[in-house]
């Protein structure tokens, strides 16, 4: 009877073991994709740069630099709203391997709570301005694309070199 008690604890262990090692291995799997510092490093600026290149574009129109055109800045609009969930796994993972090589501050990391609720706002205001875009109307969009422009600013005040 105790062998039989033993291969059952074996059997448990076991089966907890490798159940624990499947469910581990997709997290370790995805917190080292930027292992390297300069992979997480560029991740970020190219995603940053879509971010960048589709609000700049909006913001000739908000300024009047560029004609407005409603179906036009709403596609970029809907673009800035997905782009803005992309940049930030290329933060968490480099901080303790961060070397300085890109534009983001120290202050990233030691602040990360701020940093963090500031990529969530951006997230808010970007599905926010993609609503309003929807009316392709420019007296709809001007307000809330000030809003987004100033939580960008204030972000990069505290946290972009």
């Amino acid at each position: 009877m105790s062998l039989n008690l033993n291969a059952i604890v074996s059997t448990t262990v076991g089966l907890t073991l490798a159940l624990t090692i499947s469910i581990a291995a997709p997290n370790h799997a995805h917190a080292s994709a930027f292992s390297d510092a300069d992979k997480a490093v560029e991740y970020r600026q190219q995603s940053l740069q879509l971010i960048r290149q589709n609000f700049a574009y909006m913001a000739g129109m908000v300024r009047g630099e560029i004609d407005f055109d409603g179906d036009m800045f709403e596609q970029r609009a809907i673009a800035l709203q997905h782009l803005s969930h992309v940049p930030w796994d290329g933060f968490k993972y480099a901080g303790e391997n961060h070397r300085g090589d890109g534009d983001a501050l120290p202050a990233v990391w030691d602040n990360w709570d701020d940093f963090e609720s500031r990529a969530k706002q951006l997230q808010d205001d970007a599905k926010a301005l993609a609503e309003a875009a929807a009316s392709h109307q420019l007296s709809d969009v001007r307000n809330q694309f000030m809003a987004t422009a100033r939580n960008c600013q204030q972000c990069h005040d505290n946290y972009r070199d």
